[in-house]
Parts: C-alpha cells; sequence; structure tokens
C-alpha cells in the first residue's frame, strides 16, 4: 500500500514538472518573438538582444565614415614674444600648438553569432590620418624662439662672443607641418543582452592592438633682424617622429535604449592596457650661408623602449535597426559622436647632450561616426 502511494506521488511530481518545463519553454518562445518584434512588454532580462534571423548561425558586416581632429601633447612648435630687441627673455610671451587639420577616416568590422547561447565574436578596425602643410607666418613686430624640443646647442651664435652674446636666436618667421596615424584592431566575445525589455546592456571582453604615428616639421627663417644670422636662404629647422604599437586585453560595454519605431539611443565604451614598443626620433638642423665657418649643422636622437599605453574608447548617438520581413537579414544605421584617447604614445624627445624623453604625452581623437552594418 505504502509502495503504491509513493509511486503515485512520484509519477504526479514528474507531471508537475512537465508542466512548469512547458510553461517556462513557452515564455522563452515569446521572448525571442517579442524581441524580434522590438515590442518585447513582456520578454524577461537576459534574452538576446540581435535581431531575430532564421538561422541561429549568421554574419554580420560593418562599415563607418568617421571625420574629426586629431590632437597631439609634446609638440608645442614655438613661443611667441611681442619685443624683437629684447630676447634674452620673453615679453608677453605666448605659446604655440600646431594647428590640427580636420580629416576623414573609416571603420570596417566582421562578426560571426555561434548557435550556442547566441555568443558572437566581433572584429573591428579603425584608420585615421591627418596632414597639415601650413604656409609661412610672420611674427608682425614680434618674434618666434625655437621650443623646448630644439637644439640650441647647434646654434653657434649662442656660444659667448656671438653676434647676439649668448642669447637664443630669434626668427621673424616659421612654417610648420604635421602628420598624424592612427589605427586600432578590437577582436572581442559579446552576447547582446537585453537588461530589460527595451534596454540592452551587452559587456565583451577581448584584446586591442594599436598602432600610432606622430610628425611634426618646423622651420624657422629671418628677414628683418639686427644680425644676418639665417638669412638668405638660411633656416633652422626642426624634425620630430613618433611612432608605437601596442597589444593588451580590453573590457568594454555596449548599450541601446529602444525607444520606438525601431530607433533608440546607443553608448559603447571600451577600455585597454597595451604593452609594446615606442620609438622616438629628433633632429634639428641649421644652414647660415652668410657664416664662412660652419654654415651647417645636424643634431640627431632616436630612442625606443617597451612600455604600457593605454588606450580608451566612447561613443554616444542615435541608432536605427530593421529586420526584414523574410527573418533573412536585418540592417542597422548609427550616427553618433566618438572620443579615443591614446596614453603614452608620443614621446618626443629633449634634443641636448642632456636628452629626455616627454612622459604621458598622448594623442587624442574626437570624430563624428556614421556606421551601417548588415547581418545575414
Amino acid at each position: 500500500m505504502g509502495i503504491k502511494m509513493s509511486v503515485k506521488k512520484l509519477g504526479l511530481l514528474f507531471g508537475l514538472l512537465g508542466v512548469f518545463t512547458g510553461i517556462f519553454a513557452g515564455d522563452d518562445n515569446s521572448c525571442r518573438k517579442e524581441s524580434k518584434d522590438k515590442k518585447m512588454q513582456d520578454c524577461s532580462s537576459l534574452c538576446f538582444a540581435g535581431p531575430q534571423l532564421e538561422e541561429d548561425n549568421s554574419f554580420n558586416v560593418m562599415g563607418a565614415a568617421i571625420y574629426g581632429v586629431a590632437n597631439a601633447q609634446a609638440n608645442e612648435i614655438a613661443l611667441f614674444s611681442t619685443n624683437r630687441v629684447v630676447t634674452a627673455f620673453p615679453e608677453g610671451g605666448q605659446g604655440m600648438e600646431p594647428y590640427e587639420n580636420p580629416s576623414w577616416g573609416f571603420k570596417v568590422g566582421l562578426g560571426y553569432r555561434f548557435n550556442h547561447d547566441d555568443w558572437k565574436v566581433d572584429g573591428r578596425y579603425t584608420w585615421f590620418k591627418s596632414t597639415y602643410s601650413g604656409s609661412y607666418e610672420s611674427a608682425y613686430g614680434g618674434v618666434f624662439f625655437p621650443s623646448f624640443y630644439a637644439n640650441m646647442g647647434i646654434d653657434t651664435v649662442l656660444q659667448s662672443g656671438g653676434p647676439f652674446g649668448g642669447v637664443v636666436t630669434p626668427f621673424t618667421n616659421l612654417q610648420y607641418g604635421t602628420y598624424t596615424l592612427l589605427q586600432a584592431l578590437n577582436v572581442y566575445l559579446v552576447r547582446p543582452t537585453l537588461y530589460t525589455a527595451l534596454l540592452e546592456i551587452s559587456p565583451y571582453f577581448g584584446v586591442d592592438y594599436i598602432n600610432t604615428m606622430r610628425r611634426l616639421t618646423v622651420s624657422f627663417t629671418n628677414d628683418a633682424v639686427a644680425s644676418p644670422i639665417y638669412t638668405n636662404g638660411g633656416f633652422y629647422r626642426t624634425y620630430d617622429k613618433n611612432r608605437f604599437w601596442g597589444v593588451g586585453p580590453m573590457v568594454g560595454v555596449n548599450s541601446n535604449w529602444y525607444l520606438g519605431y525601431d530607433v533608440g539611443l546607443y553608448a559603447d565604451g571600451y577600455f585597454a592596457v597595451t604593452y609594446g614598443c615606442a620609438n622616438s626620433y629628433s633632429q634639428t638642423a641649421v644652414f647660415r650661408p652668410s657664416q664662412s665657418s660652419s654654415p651647417a649643422g645636424n643634431a640627431t636622437i632616436s630612442n625606443s623602449l617597451y612600455q604600457y599605453a593605454p588606450h580608451m574608447n566612447i561613443q554616444l548617438g542615435f541608432n536605427w535597426s530593421h529586420t526584414f520581413d523574410s527573418e533573412r537579414a536585418a540592417v542597422s544605421f548609427r550616427a553618433g559622436y566618438e572620443s579615443q584617447y591614446f596614453f603614452q604614445v608620443n614621446k618626443t624627445i629633449f634634443n641636448s647632450t642632456h636628452y629626455f624623453i616627454a612622459n604621458g604625452a598622448g594623442i587624442g581623437l574626437q570624430n563624428l561616426v556614421l556606421q551601417l552594418q548588415l547581418d545575414f
């Protein structure tokens, strides 16, 4: 009798488990259907936030145009002084930073979605280059002094008894040019996840590779000074070239807030700590045709070191996404603002026998992003 009752209770228990399993399975299917239609009012958290396509395994390709401005630290080009007579110290001195030209760049990406719990592996590559070549600028009653990164010892007029009695040579004209190249490659794992029915919060982690280059050339000439030094084709020129490559781990998060009609707000950001090699080169060259002894001179220094260089990227903007009725493809479009910074990559050398390298100097980039993505 007791054994029969136990068998009946066991059968009832398995029946209840089957009912609950069917209920939860129904909820999960309902969740997927609602997320596909972007309604999802009854969807529980942790549902897949990407487009619901006919095939569980799918690809996505991405392309984007970016337009922005890069700015570098440790690139001061000159000091401007309002007084041409007093050159031992600046009067009304003002530091001069190089102008940066707005330029275009691009992003490309490729991803693959696994059928196991909707995990994805994504890769994206960013390329940006800007150049600027300015015309001659006149001091108009003032003078220019080369910045801290120029070699002053190569200027023989600094020696005792020179035309300026040991004072740095002032210049009435300058011309400069810049070149900036920024590249970043991310490979990471992500599972697009709904935190609520209308809010996606998707952490991701992976590997970040960066490659940067910065070049700066500044030429000084004279046409109206007390001494004829550097006139008649003479010049005083500095050239700096800094490169860095590094690779390291990255963590980030992507978020979408769906507002309705396939439109939403998105935010994306990641932080990486890369480790790689920084290479720096500095040259100061002079040519003085009016000076009979030592009319030309050249001072060069190069250096390299391995170091850590953090990299940070933040995006914010509007998102539009749509799944086609065939459920075989989906398209999305993003328009937003992006800001990123490459820490400690622009290590300009102080060109001297007592040389050192500017620590902590980096390159920042601010730009607009127009991105199109296709899932299929």
